[in-house]
């Protein structure tokens, strides 16, 4: 059985996440003894972030001691690199492996499984736009920590300042997909509210300051109370003329108007059940 040097770290894709990442490991004690690449573009925007002691574009190269390899590639990619990874390692037992995908679990390495290493998925709760970005965010963190080696995650977070929870595979799904509608759809709407607003000669900023205190206190609101205590406008207070009303302004915006409609249902739908269960 090889040995793993402990707390040596290889980073598999130099993503904006994996690279804010291997900085607070590094921070923490942690070696980067290895960075792999598929483009020399990428391993060089690492310089200055993370001191590796050995980079390549060829996967083959990585040591064999390796105690943490964390893969910071796209999703679609992780089955090919685990693959490839699988391929290289002589000896997997002792050396523990997780992604960074928040839409897939741990099964996406099972032939690293296969090659006896201890697997898991390691999901940062935040949005990335660029590494020091990422950097100044990750220490603060919520990871999602799932697969065999989950509470060993959870401990990896605490160490650099962020916050790990356990969740099983279906759970970690559920957040991936909660994660979409309070982060993208919520982008999205506020978009199309700023392309709407245009059409009445309101800029983006008026509109920012019109309604981003609203905004916030809507959100505190709706996680921390019931949607009848949290829930304010027309269709709590039955007011249905109003509801026609907006309804007639989104009429040369059917994609909204649409989206209205269904806002207007699920909120019923919601409120009737929240009353049958008090």
């Amino acid at each position: 059985m090889m040995t793993t040097t402990k707390n040596s770290f290889a980073l598999i894709g130099a993503s904006k996440t994996g690279i804010a990442l291997a900085y607070h490991l590094e921070k923490a004690g942690y070696s980067p003894a290895f960075l792999w690449n598929r483009r020399q573009e990428g391993i060089d925007r690492v310089h200055g972030y993370v001191e590796f002691q050995k980079v390549s574009t060829e996967i083959e190269l990585i040591p064999q001691d390796i105690d943490w390899i964390i893969i910071a590639v796209s999703d679609d990619a992780i089955p090919t690199v685990a693959r490839d990874l699988s391929n290289v390692l002589k000896e997997g037992t002792g050396k523990r492996v997780f992604h960074i995908s928040g839409a897939w679990d741990a099964d996406l390495l099972n032939d690293l499984k296969m090659q006896h290493c201890r697997t898991g998925s390691f999901h940062p709760l935040l949005s990335v736009p660029d590494i020091e970005t990422g950097i100044s965010m990750v220490e603060n963190a919520v990871f999602s920590c799932e697969g065999d080696i989950a509470g060993e995650l959870q401990l990896l977070a605490k160490e650099i300042g962020g916050t790990g929870i356990q969740l099983t595979t279906d759970q970690k799904n559920l957040v991936h997909l909660s994660a979409v509608f309070v982060n993208n759809f919520q982008t999205v709407t506020i978009q199309a509210l700023k392309q709407l607003a245009l059409s009445k000669n309101i800029d983006g900023v008026t509109l920012s300051e019109l309604l981003k205190t609203l905004s916030r206190q809507a959100i505190d609101n709706a996680w921390t109370k019931s949607l009848s205590e949290s829930l304010t406008g027309p269709v709590i207070r039955g007011d249905q003329k109003t509801i026609d009303k907006q309804l007639n302004q989104l009429a040369n915006t059917p994609e909204l108007k649409n989206l209205y409609e269904q806002y207007v249902t699920l909120t019923r739908h919601l409120l009737k059940k929240e009353l049958e269960q008090t």
